[in-house]
Protein backbone atom coordinates (compact mmCIF):
# COMPACT_ATOMS: atom_id res chain seq x y z
CA UNK A 1 0.00 0.00 0.00
CA UNK A 2 2.01 2.92 -1.29
CA UNK A 3 1.23 6.38 -0.01
CA UNK A 4 2.73 8.24 -2.92
CA UNK A 5 2.00 6.26 -6.08
CA UNK A 6 -0.50 7.31 -8.73
CA UNK A 7 -3.81 5.70 -9.52
CA UNK A 8 -6.25 7.81 -11.56
CA UNK A 9 -9.73 8.10 -10.15
CA UNK A 10 -13.05 9.24 -11.51
CA UNK A 11 -13.29 12.81 -10.27
CA UNK A 12 -11.60 14.51 -13.23
CA UNK A 13 -14.12 12.97 -15.62
CA UNK A 14 -16.99 14.02 -13.40
CA UNK A 15 -15.71 17.58 -13.08
CA UNK A 16 -15.27 17.87 -16.82
CA UNK A 17 -18.87 16.76 -17.33
CA UNK A 18 -20.13 19.19 -14.72
CA UNK A 19 -21.92 16.49 -12.76
CA UNK A 20 -20.87 17.84 -9.36
CA UNK A 21 -22.72 21.09 -9.89
CA UNK A 22 -25.99 19.34 -10.75
CA UNK A 23 -26.17 17.15 -7.66
CA UNK A 24 -25.98 18.56 -4.15
CA UNK A 25 -25.47 15.12 -2.59
CA UNK A 26 -21.92 14.84 -3.89
CA UNK A 27 -18.44 14.99 -2.38
CA UNK A 28 -15.45 15.50 -4.67
CA UNK A 29 -12.45 14.12 -2.75
CA UNK A 30 -8.77 14.35 -3.84
CA UNK A 31 -6.32 12.18 -1.88
CA UNK A 32 -3.01 10.31 -2.04
CA UNK A 33 -3.17 6.86 -3.60
CA UNK A 34 -4.02 3.96 -1.26
CA UNK A 35 -4.30 6.34 1.67
CA UNK A 36 -7.67 5.15 2.90
CA UNK A 37 -9.34 1.91 3.99
CA UNK A 38 -11.27 -0.17 1.43
CA UNK A 39 -14.67 0.50 3.00
CA UNK A 40 -14.22 4.11 4.15
CA UNK A 41 -15.90 5.69 1.14
CA UNK A 42 -18.61 3.09 0.61
CA UNK A 43 -19.64 3.19 4.27
CA UNK A 44 -19.81 6.99 4.19
CA UNK A 45 -22.00 6.84 1.09
CA UNK A 46 -24.34 4.31 2.72
CA UNK A 47 -24.64 6.32 5.93
CA UNK A 48 -25.16 9.72 4.35
CA UNK A 49 -26.53 9.17 0.85
CA UNK A 50 -23.72 11.38 -0.43
CA UNK A 51 -22.01 10.09 -3.58
CA UNK A 52 -18.23 10.41 -3.46
CA UNK A 53 -16.21 11.13 -6.58
CA UNK A 54 -12.74 10.02 -5.56
CA UNK A 55 -9.51 10.96 -7.33
CA UNK A 56 -5.93 10.15 -6.32
CA UNK A 57 -2.82 12.23 -7.01
CA UNK A 58 0.84 11.42 -7.51
CA UNK A 59 2.33 14.20 -5.39
CA UNK A 60 1.30 17.17 -3.29
CA UNK A 61 2.79 19.43 -5.96
CA UNK A 62 0.28 18.08 -8.49
CA UNK A 63 -2.63 18.78 -6.14
CA UNK A 64 -1.33 22.25 -5.32
CA UNK A 65 -0.75 23.15 -8.96
CA UNK A 66 -4.38 22.39 -9.80
CA UNK A 67 -5.70 24.60 -7.02
CA UNK A 68 -3.19 27.33 -7.84
CA UNK A 69 -4.21 27.61 -11.49
CA UNK A 70 -7.87 27.75 -10.52
CA UNK A 71 -9.16 24.23 -11.10
CA UNK A 72 -12.49 24.22 -9.28
CA UNK A 73 -14.79 21.46 -8.15
CA UNK A 74 -12.83 19.83 -5.33
CA UNK A 75 -14.61 19.75 -1.99
CA UNK A 76 -11.94 18.03 0.08
CA UNK A 77 -8.21 17.62 -0.52
CA UNK A 78 -5.43 16.00 1.48
CA UNK A 79 -2.32 18.14 1.93
CA UNK A 80 0.92 17.85 3.94
CA UNK A 81 1.53 20.44 6.61
CA UNK A 82 4.05 22.60 4.75
CA UNK A 83 1.62 22.71 1.80
CA UNK A 84 -1.25 23.74 4.08
CA UNK A 85 0.74 26.77 5.19
CA UNK A 86 1.50 27.73 1.61
CA UNK A 87 -2.15 27.41 0.58
CA UNK A 88 -3.26 29.44 3.60
CA UNK A 89 -0.85 32.19 2.63
CA UNK A 90 -2.22 32.20 -0.91
CA UNK A 91 -5.87 32.21 0.21
CA UNK A 92 -6.64 28.84 -1.37
CA UNK A 93 -8.40 27.27 1.64
CA UNK A 94 -11.74 27.81 3.34
CA UNK A 95 -12.07 27.87 7.12
CA UNK A 96 -13.45 24.71 8.74
CA UNK A 97 -16.82 25.56 10.26
CA UNK A 98 -17.79 24.69 12.93
CA UNK A 99 -14.33 24.47 14.55
CA UNK A 100 -12.88 21.11 15.50
CA UNK A 101 -13.03 19.60 18.98
CA UNK A 102 -9.31 19.80 19.69
CA UNK A 103 -9.61 17.74 22.86
CA UNK A 104 -10.43 14.70 20.74
CA UNK A 105 -7.00 14.93 19.04
CA UNK A 106 -3.62 13.70 20.19
CA UNK A 107 -1.91 16.53 22.14
CA UNK A 108 1.06 16.95 19.79
CA UNK A 109 -1.29 17.48 16.82
CA UNK A 110 -3.52 20.15 18.36
CA UNK A 111 -1.31 23.16 17.54
CA UNK A 112 0.84 22.29 14.53
CA UNK A 113 3.16 25.10 13.40
CA UNK A 114 1.64 25.30 9.93
CA UNK A 115 -1.91 25.97 11.25
CA UNK A 116 -1.74 26.54 15.03
CA UNK A 117 -5.50 26.94 15.50
CA UNK A 118 -6.43 24.17 13.03
CA UNK A 119 -8.68 26.71 11.37
CA UNK A 120 -7.99 25.49 7.83
CA UNK A 121 -6.92 21.89 8.29
CA UNK A 122 -7.85 18.67 10.09
CA UNK A 123 -5.06 16.16 10.81
CA UNK A 124 -5.78 13.02 8.78
CA UNK A 125 -2.89 10.55 8.92
CA UNK A 126 0.61 11.15 10.21
CA UNK A 127 3.93 9.39 10.30
CA UNK A 128 7.68 9.83 10.16
CA UNK A 129 10.47 9.85 7.62
CA UNK A 130 13.38 7.62 8.58
CA UNK A 131 15.43 4.65 7.45
CA UNK A 132 14.26 1.15 6.57
CA UNK A 133 16.75 -1.70 6.38
CA UNK A 134 16.95 -5.46 6.02
CA UNK A 135 18.37 -6.87 9.24
CA UNK A 136 19.83 -9.91 7.45
CA UNK A 137 21.79 -7.72 5.01
CA UNK A 138 22.94 -4.93 7.30
CA UNK A 139 25.53 -5.15 10.05
CA UNK A 140 24.39 -4.51 13.61
CA UNK A 141 21.58 -2.16 14.57
CA UNK A 142 22.04 1.16 12.76
CA UNK A 143 21.01 4.42 14.39
CA UNK A 144 22.38 7.14 12.08
CA UNK A 145 21.66 8.69 8.69
CA UNK A 146 25.23 7.67 7.84
CA UNK A 147 24.01 4.24 6.76
CA UNK A 148 22.59 5.79 3.58
CA UNK A 149 26.16 6.78 2.67
CA UNK A 150 27.79 3.44 3.56
CA UNK A 151 29.73 2.10 0.55
CA UNK A 152 29.22 -1.46 1.82
CA UNK A 153 25.63 -1.24 0.58
CA UNK A 154 26.45 0.25 -2.83
CA UNK A 155 23.62 -0.16 -5.37
CA UNK A 156 21.35 -1.50 -2.64
CA UNK A 157 20.37 1.94 -1.30
CA UNK A 158 17.09 3.62 -2.30
CA UNK A 159 16.36 7.31 -1.83
CA UNK A 160 12.94 8.90 -2.06
CA UNK A 161 12.23 10.82 -5.23
CA UNK A 162 11.00 13.71 -3.09
CA UNK A 163 13.34 16.66 -2.74
CA UNK A 164 12.12 17.66 0.71
CA UNK A 165 12.88 14.24 2.18
CA UNK A 166 16.12 13.39 0.39
CA UNK A 167 17.79 16.78 0.67
CA UNK A 168 16.76 16.93 4.32
CA UNK A 169 18.32 13.51 4.94
CA UNK A 170 21.64 15.02 3.90
CA UNK A 171 21.04 18.07 6.09
CA UNK A 172 20.22 15.90 9.10
CA UNK A 173 23.38 13.88 8.47
CA UNK A 174 25.44 17.08 8.37
CA UNK A 175 23.91 18.34 11.61
CA UNK A 176 22.19 21.22 9.82
CA UNK A 177 18.66 22.59 9.92
CA UNK A 178 16.62 20.22 7.71
CA UNK A 179 14.60 23.21 6.47
CA UNK A 180 17.62 25.39 5.72
CA UNK A 181 17.62 27.82 2.79
CA UNK A 182 21.17 29.07 3.44
CA UNK A 183 23.06 28.76 0.13
CA UNK A 184 26.25 27.61 1.85
CA UNK A 185 24.41 24.93 3.82
CA UNK A 186 22.54 23.74 0.72
CA UNK A 187 25.86 23.55 -1.14
CA UNK A 188 27.14 21.16 1.53
CA UNK A 189 23.98 19.07 1.21
CA UNK A 190 24.41 18.95 -2.56
CA UNK A 191 28.01 17.78 -2.20
CA UNK A 192 26.91 15.03 0.18
CA UNK A 193 24.17 13.85 -2.18
CA UNK A 194 26.50 13.87 -5.18
CA UNK A 195 28.99 11.80 -3.21
CA UNK A 196 26.18 9.40 -2.34
CA UNK A 197 24.81 9.15 -5.89
CA UNK A 198 27.04 6.25 -7.08
CA UNK A 199 25.78 4.20 -4.13
CA UNK A 200 22.09 4.71 -4.92
CA UNK A 201 20.20 1.96 -6.68
CA UNK A 202 17.46 4.37 -7.68
CA UNK A 203 15.50 7.43 -6.61
CA UNK A 204 11.88 6.40 -6.17
CA UNK A 205 8.89 6.95 -3.95
CA UNK A 206 7.73 3.43 -4.81
CA UNK A 207 10.33 1.69 -2.67
CA UNK A 208 8.40 -0.99 -0.80
CA UNK A 209 8.55 -3.72 -3.45
CA UNK A 210 12.33 -3.27 -3.67
CA UNK A 211 12.57 -3.82 0.08
CA UNK A 212 10.32 -6.84 0.00
CA UNK A 213 12.31 -8.47 -2.83
CA UNK A 214 15.58 -7.56 -1.03
CA UNK A 215 16.87 -5.65 -4.03
CA UNK A 216 17.10 -2.70 -1.65
CA UNK A 217 18.78 -3.27 1.71
CA UNK A 218 18.64 0.31 3.02
CA UNK A 219 15.99 2.87 2.12
CA UNK A 220 14.96 6.38 2.99
CA UNK A 221 11.25 5.84 3.59
CA UNK A 222 7.97 6.76 5.18
CA UNK A 223 6.96 4.82 8.26
CA UNK A 224 3.55 3.62 7.06
CA UNK A 225 4.89 2.33 3.75
CA UNK A 226 7.65 0.49 5.61
CA UNK A 227 5.03 -1.04 7.92
CA UNK A 228 3.24 -2.41 4.88
CA UNK A 229 6.48 -3.85 3.47
CA UNK A 230 7.27 -5.50 6.80
CA UNK A 231 4.00 -7.45 6.55
CA UNK A 232 5.45 -9.22 3.50
CA UNK A 233 9.06 -9.42 4.69
CA UNK A 234 9.53 -9.58 8.49
CA UNK A 235 13.29 -8.99 8.10
CA UNK A 236 12.59 -5.33 7.37
CA UNK A 237 13.21 -2.94 10.27
CA UNK A 238 12.87 0.83 10.62
CA UNK A 239 14.43 3.51 12.79
CA UNK A 240 14.26 7.24 13.38
CA UNK A 241 17.90 8.36 13.25
CA UNK A 242 19.58 9.76 16.32
CA UNK A 243 20.26 13.05 14.47
CA UNK A 244 16.51 13.56 14.05
CA UNK A 245 13.85 13.01 11.44
CA UNK A 246 10.68 14.45 10.04
CA UNK A 247 7.17 14.04 11.37
CA UNK A 248 4.64 14.69 8.66
CA UNK A 249 0.92 15.23 8.95
CA UNK A 250 -1.38 14.93 5.97
CA UNK A 251 -4.49 17.02 6.47
CA UNK A 252 -8.06 17.22 5.27
CA UNK A 253 -8.67 20.68 3.80
CA UNK A 254 -11.62 22.37 2.10
CA UNK A 255 -10.53 24.46 -0.92
CA UNK A 256 -11.83 28.02 -1.26
CA UNK A 257 -14.94 27.93 -3.43
CA UNK A 258 -15.65 24.22 -2.86
CA UNK A 259 -19.11 23.50 -4.33
CA UNK A 260 -20.16 21.22 -1.47
CA UNK A 261 -18.36 22.43 1.70
CA UNK A 262 -21.09 21.09 3.97
CA UNK A 263 -20.49 17.57 2.62
CA UNK A 264 -16.75 17.99 3.16
CA UNK A 265 -17.43 18.92 6.78
CA UNK A 266 -19.65 15.84 7.16
CA UNK A 267 -16.81 13.65 5.92
CA UNK A 268 -14.40 15.28 8.39
CA UNK A 269 -16.79 14.48 11.25
CA UNK A 270 -17.15 10.94 9.91
CA UNK A 271 -13.38 10.48 9.74
CA UNK A 272 -12.92 11.70 13.32
CA UNK A 273 -15.02 8.82 14.64
CA UNK A 274 -12.64 6.38 16.35
CA UNK A 275 -13.91 3.37 14.43
CA UNK A 276 -13.43 5.06 11.06
CA UNK A 277 -9.99 6.53 11.71
CA UNK A 278 -8.74 3.31 13.32
CA UNK A 279 -9.82 1.27 10.30
CA UNK A 280 -7.81 3.58 8.04
CA UNK A 281 -4.74 3.27 10.29
CA UNK A 282 -5.04 -0.50 10.44
CA UNK A 283 -5.15 -0.70 6.66
CA UNK A 284 -2.50 1.88 5.72
CA UNK A 285 -0.09 1.47 8.64
CA UNK A 286 -0.20 5.22 9.35
CA UNK A 287 -1.22 6.71 12.69
CA UNK A 288 -4.36 8.83 12.94
CA UNK A 289 -4.97 11.87 15.19
CA UNK A 290 -7.92 10.57 17.25
CA UNK A 291 -7.12 9.71 20.87
CA UNK A 292 -9.88 7.15 21.33
CA UNK A 293 -8.98 5.43 18.06
CA UNK A 294 -5.79 4.09 19.66
CA UNK A 295 -7.94 1.57 21.54
CA UNK A 296 -8.95 0.10 18.16
CA UNK A 297 -5.62 0.31 16.33
CA UNK A 298 -3.68 -2.93 15.89
CA UNK A 299 -1.22 -3.37 18.76
CA UNK A 300 1.92 -3.62 16.63
CA UNK A 301 1.49 0.04 15.62
CA UNK A 302 1.47 1.34 19.20
CA UNK A 303 4.67 2.63 20.87
CA UNK A 304 6.48 1.79 17.68
CA UNK A 305 8.41 3.98 15.26
CA UNK A 306 6.43 2.38 12.43
CA UNK A 307 3.15 3.65 13.87
CA UNK A 308 2.88 5.75 17.01
CA UNK A 309 6.42 6.75 18.08
CA UNK A 310 7.35 6.91 21.75
CA UNK A 311 7.71 10.24 23.52
CA UNK A 312 11.51 10.02 23.26
CA UNK A 313 11.26 9.48 19.51
CA UNK A 314 8.78 12.33 19.09
CA UNK A 315 11.28 14.70 20.69
CA UNK A 316 13.70 14.04 17.81
CA UNK A 317 11.16 14.92 15.13
CA UNK A 318 10.57 18.22 13.34
CA UNK A 319 8.01 19.41 10.82
CA UNK A 320 8.79 20.31 7.23
CA UNK A 321 8.53 24.08 6.90
CA UNK A 322 7.03 26.07 4.06
CA UNK A 323 10.11 27.35 2.20
CA UNK A 324 8.24 30.07 0.34
CA UNK A 325 10.12 31.53 -2.61
CA UNK A 326 13.31 29.79 -1.47
CA UNK A 327 11.93 26.44 -2.59
CA UNK A 328 13.25 27.14 -6.09
CA UNK A 329 16.76 26.69 -4.74
CA UNK A 330 15.78 23.24 -3.51
CA UNK A 331 14.27 22.46 -6.93
CA UNK A 332 17.52 23.36 -8.68
CA UNK A 333 19.60 21.38 -6.20
CA UNK A 334 17.50 18.26 -6.65
CA UNK A 335 17.61 18.51 -10.45
CA UNK A 336 21.40 18.74 -10.31
CA UNK A 337 21.71 15.74 -8.00
CA UNK A 338 19.54 13.53 -10.22
CA UNK A 339 20.99 14.77 -13.53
Amino acid sequence: MKRRTFLFGTLATCLAAGCSSRNREVLNFYNWSNFIAPNTISNFEKETGIRVNYEEFSSADVMYAKLKIGVTGYDLVVAPGYMVRRMMRQNLLAAIDPPLDLQALLPHLRKPPYDPDLKYSTPYLWGTTGVAYNKTRVDGTPTSWDILWNEKYKRHITMLDEKRDSISAALFKLGEDPNSTDPKVLARAKAALLKQRPLVRRYTSDFTDDLIREETWVALGWSGDVAQAKKSNPDIEYFIPSEGGFVFVDNLCIPKGAPHPENARRFIDYFLRPDVSAAISNHTGYANPVIKAKELVRKNLLNNSLGYPTEDQLERLVYQADLGGEEMAWDRLWEEVKR
